[in-house]
């Protein structure tokens, strides 16, 4: 059972995901994991924690001295927090920073999101702070408190070289140096990216906000790959690919909207153009998910998930089928996981 908590504004709200299991006739349900999420008092969200509640069988056991002295079940123990996702948003909501934190608050990385004039998404950077080696502290700011990305550009004592440097949490992670012409246009020479660097991925729009391909590079600076995507007239996503680093096409997404009957089909193709998987979504009278079925390239219904709303319209339980029975011998017994809702 995944237990997942989320307070907004003094409100919270449950999700526990219960996974059945079935022996001599006997049903069990145990927790084995929960999310705590927390909210500002504008709503926004401030940290996602991820605890595990299985322990060892070992490690459920206690040695009980006394009249009763002996190894004994210790039914109650502790939750261990296992990933914490902690975030920051701009005045228009715009998550600007994502860190996470692993046990005892080990660091793992932190990333950056940058945004256009018109909230759009133009840059995601995550590093590892432990790995960075060009710490450039920024003594003079506009604005008070710990600056989240800032920018500085240098000419050479010539004026033909350009350097910008960008600095995340006062660290420079990439260094872009430019050539000038005779008419200031400014020409790539080279980027160096700061070892830390895990990844960059650069986002284009059209002139109506659309996201039109994205381009994603590794540690220093290596491709990894990119994406392109497509949409309908009403300004649906159609289409998406996706390619390798030298460019070629790795997988494509296509959906379909069937909107006379509610439906929408998701099909997933490889390198080839060979049907990988699909997934087709039933919607209800208001346009919310009702069915969703996954199903594989031959279309076999691998899972099948149902959605059930509550009077004010939010999720209050989804029933999730494995309909290839993983790891059942009995036939006749599909496996379900439950997720609830709890709203106070």
């Amino acid at each position: 059972m995944l237990s997942c908590s989320l307070v907004s504004g003094g409100r919270t709200t449950t999700i526990k995901v219960f996974h059945v299991f079935e022996s001599f006739g006997t049903e069990t349900q145990e927790i084995k994991n929960s999310i705590v999420m927390k909210y500002d008092t504008e709503g926004f969200l401030t940290d996602s924690t991820i605890y595990s509640h299985s322990l060892p069988l070992s490690e459920k056991y206690i040695y009980v001295l006394g009249p009763h002295e002996g190894l004994k079940l210790q039914r109650n123990y502790d939750r261990e927090m296992v990933l914490s996702y902690r975030f920051e948003h701009n005045k228009f909501g715009n998550r600007i920073s994502t860190t996470l934190f692993g046990a005892g608050d080990t660091l793992y990385w932190k990333e950056f999101q940058k945004y256009d004039d018109r909230g759009n998404l133009i840059k995601r950077i995550r590093y590892n702070p432990i790995e960075a080696v060009n710490p450039e502290m920024m003594s003079i700011k506009d604005e008070p408190g710990e600056m989240i990305w800032g920018e500085s550009y240098n000419y050479d004592s010539t004026g033909t070289v350009l350097e910008h440097k960008e600095l995340y949490n006062n660290y420079v992670l990439v260094i872009t140096t430019y050539d000038l012409d005779s008419l200031n246009i400014p020409k790539k020479r080279g980027e160096y990216f700061d070892p830390s660097v895990v990844f960059q991925t650069i986002f284009f729009h059209n002139d109506v906000g659309q996201l039109t391909h994205e381009v994603s590079v590794g540690r220093l600076g290596q491709s990894i790959g990119s994406k392109a995507f497509e949409y309908d007239i009403l300004g649906r996503r159609i289409k998406t690919t996706v390619y390798n680093k030298n460019g070629v096409i790795e997988e494509t997404l296509n959906t379909v909207f069937d909107d006379d009957n509610f439906k929408t089909y998701d099909y997933y193709s490889d390198s080839i153009l060979k049907l990988a998987s699909m997934r087709e979504v039933l919607l209800d009278n208001q346009g919310r998910i009702y069915i969703e079925a996954i199903l594989d390239g031959e279309e076999r219904v691998l899972e099948k998930n149902v959605y059930y709303y509550d009077e004010k319209g939010r999720i209050a339980q989804i029933k999730q089928y494995d309909m290839i029975r993983r790891g059942r011998h009995d036939d006749r017994e599909i496996p379900i996981r439950v997720n609830t809702y709890e709203y106070e």
